[in-house]
């Protein structure tokens, strides 16, 4: 069980100072690769006893859900922790691995279709330390985001997602990192990333 959730105190921010704003439901449920290429410059924040903490996303990855074996809802796979897969867009999936680091994702479509976007990467403010959210299970650790958040929903929760200015980058697309078991789909350019960035995990 994960029992530290408190966020790192050097994520703290001032979403409005920033002009970002919550999206709407629609922004979540169109299809999959064009939400996880949305996702980066959109900004992660969780608020915590009455503070904002976060950091502006860098790098996301597709997941495909039925027809894509390197989802958790690969062949239409059910059980209680794949289940968030299953809701409307807009909800947070997140998951544990090696019993120790949780994974966020972004869950895609309507209802029914589960198909999400793994949060690979953030950069937090100014004066945070660059790698601090390199990577799926560090950018959970620094948010405090566990598998109890699983399945709230983004738009009406402690995590959200938020939009505003974007930077002016390039963005870089590649297969996965960590999906060799996945036959064909290991090679699906379905990675997305700001090469400007510091914060991009490593394979």
């Amino acid at each position: 069980m994960i029992a530290n959730n408190r966020p790192d105190p050097r994520l703290r921010l001032d979403p409005d100072g920033r002009g970002l704003r919550l999206p709407n439901r629609e922004f979540f449920r169109r299809p999959t690769v064009r939400v996880a290429r949305s996702l980066v410059g959109a900004w992660i924040v969780r608020r915590w006893r009455g503070a904002c903490y976060g950091g502006r996303i860098v790098e996301t990855e597709a997941y495909l859900g039925v027809r894509d074996r390197a989802a958790h809802s690969w062949a239409g796979r059910r059980t209680a922790r794949v289940e968030p897969m299953y809701a409307d867009g807009g909800h947070l999936y997140v998951f544990l691995v090696y019993g120790m680091h949780c994974c966020a994702n972004v869950v895609t479509r309507r209802p029914g279709v589960p198909e999400a976007v793994l949060l690979r990467a953030a950069e937090g403010p100014e004066g945070s330390p660059q790698r601090l959210m390199a990577g799926p299970g560090k950018l959970c650790a620094a948010l405090g985001i566990t598998t109890a958040d699983s399945g709230d929903d983004l738009l009406d929760g402690p995590v959200r997602i938020l939009t505003g200015p974007r930077r002016r980058s390039g963005l870089t697309v590649a297969p996965r990192i960590g999906v060799d078991y996945a036959g064909e789909a290991r090679g699906w350019p379905l990675r997305f990333y700001d090469p400007s960035s510091a914060a991009v995990s490593r394979p």
